[in-house]
């Protein structure tokens, strides 16, 4: 199969720096004017000029030489960059042709990605009023367009846009939040990577050799290769044109009766590789482009999507697939914070929206175990139970920031998560669950503890009285005698549940196993 983008529409999607002299020296869109380079770590640019030529990059004192190879690629990495809040200029020269980068910082770099919750705009949420008095020149967003790729590409498009009343309404919400937390307690320089996509599976923003190679994704690639193998151009172009024809009948006959809606224009035949809910086809347009340059981590918020069927029981699995798969392609041990499914009511498939919950609680225990730097933001005490797009997003950022303020940046008094299900025991009629950051437990209302539930050996589940012991609950129901098991939160809209720890951060969903 040839290499399909649908960035190729627009050259100027592909092209971010060039010189007005000639055309040598290429770089991708998010190497330009107020990016922000990562601080201490490895700092990697890259670009092509013309094959085997003599390449010399100088930044922040330090100048770099190396030669693009035979198909004209090249790559230099800075390293122990210092934090920097004056903006300087990168300058690439190669051969006759010599570009500057202007006004780029150096600070702490932040991936953000995952579907709609990820890609809102401050301007959609209730941090909307701040906007016109936000103004930070040293907090800086990559504000991307969507793009896809049948195979890995180079570029994407956006720009590097500041802290600005005329800016920030177009900032992803929940990177924005995060970032300014980090800015309040580091004092540093904050740049962040928008590259999410509304409404889009997991799946779509792994690799596909990793998919291959995870038993969970195998339906998700037999789909994918079907839907390319019986794709057919001709065919496909045959039918746009006769639904155009129709549609056009159809639409003037609207325009002079102006009854009911007006039709939908046909979409152009597409090649199924291109469709942005395939398997790979936004890693390839917006993650594989960004491999390599220099971030602290990556934050997500994504999941409804996957919240169907069996895809809900295989999400954990997926999730970790993603988080290595990038790991891998960085080269380094990426922190990686997610943000899980808020409560939410209007959700067709009720349970699987649960299972997706507890499949990224449970990960947090499994991967923590393996590798460390993950971490989860429950926010099932702040969404909106008929809005699937919150619009508090300030404190979602915030519960993300606390992770990295801990695991990234040493601050062992920030509390990173309300209590997570660690243990359980049983004991007469009742089962003692033990919890990890717990301590000042507490019920956030002052009412008696809700939502918990208990179950006997029949798999009978019953509402259950439940009450604070130190870091444990003790819960129980008088009409079983012999609990097995208990859970907690195990709705998708869980409105009773009001265990907190000493900082008002709620408790995880969770069955005992």
């Amino acid at each position: 199969m040839n290499h399909i983008n649908s960035s190729l529409i627009g050259t100027s999607f592909l092209i971010a720096l060039t010189s007005v002299a000639t055309a040598e020296i290429q770089m991708p869109a998010f190497f330009s004017d107020k990016m922000v380079l990562q601080q201490e770590t490895a700092a990697k640019v890259w670009g092509s000029a013309d094959a085997n030529q003599k390449v010399k990059v100088s930044f922040a004192g330090q100048s770099l030489t190396t030669s693009s190879n035979a198909e004209g690629k090249w790559r230099i990495e800075f390293t122990g960059l210092k934090a920097s809040k004056n903006g300087s200029s990168l300058t690439i020269e190669a051969g006759k042709d010599t570009h500057a980068i202007h006004d780029v910082l150096v600070g702490e770099v932040w991936l953000a990605s995952g579907q709609s919750n990820m890609e809102w705009k401050v301007s959609g949420t209730a941090s909307k009023p701040s906007i016109a008095t936000d103004n930070d020149d040293l907090l800086r967003v990559y504000v991307s367009g969507n793009t896809t790729s049948a195979k890995p590409s180079t570029d994407f498009p956006g720009t590097w846009k500041a802290t600005k009343p005329e800016n920030t309404g177009s900032f992803t919400a929940v990177g924005y939040e995060f970032a300014k937390s980090l800015r309040e307690k580091l004092d540093v320089p904050v740049g962040v990577i928008e590259c999410s996509w509304g409404g889009k599976p997991v799946q779509s923003f792994i690799s596909d050799e990793a998919l291959k190679a995870c038993p969970e994704a195998k339906p998700m690639l037999d789909h994918k290769s079907a839907a390319v193998s019986n794709y057919d151009p001709a065919k496909a172009k045959e039918n746009y044109e006769a639904r155009m024809k129709k549609w056009k009948v159809a639409d003037a006959q609207w325009k002079t009766e102006k009854k009911g809606k007006r039709p939908r224009e046909p979409r152009k035949p597409r090649h199924p590789a291109l469709a942005a809910n395939m398997p790979s086809a936004i890693y390839n347009g917006m993650i594989a482009p960004l491999v390599g340059y220099g971030s602290r981590g990556a934050i997500w918020y994504q999941g409804e999507s996957n919240a169907r069927g069996s895809q809900a029981m295989a999400y954990g699995e997926l999730l970790e697939c993603l988080i290595q798969d990038w790991r891998k392609r960085w080269g380094t041990n990426l922190s990686f914070y997610y943000v899980q499914l808020a409560n939410f009511e209007k959700w067709g498939d009720k349970q699987a929206w649960v299972n997706v919950q507890d499949e990224m609680r449970r990960l947090l225990d499994d991967s923590n175990s393996k590798t460390g730097h993950i971490g989860m933001a429950t926010i099932n005490d702040i969404g909106a139970p008929m809005n699937i797009h919150p619009k508090n997003k300030k404190d979602v950022g915030q519960r993300l920031a606390r992770w990295a303020l801990n695991q990234d940046y040493g601050m062992k008094d920030v509390v990173v998560s309300g209590p997570l299900y660690k243990s359980h025991g049983t004991k007469g009629n009742a089962v003692i669950v033990e919890f990890d950051h717990a301590n000042g437990l507490k019920s956030r209302d002052g009412k008696a503890l809700g939502s918990f539930e208990i179950a006997g050996a029949d798999n009978q589940w019953k509402p259950a009285q439940a009450m604070i012991a130190g870091n444990t609950v003790v819960v129980r129901n008088k009409d079983i005698s012999k609990p097995t098991q208990a859970r907690y939160a195990w709705k998708i809209n869980p409105t009773a549940a009001n265990l907190v720890n000493g900082e008002g951060l709620p408790t995880s969903c969770f069955t005992t196993p």
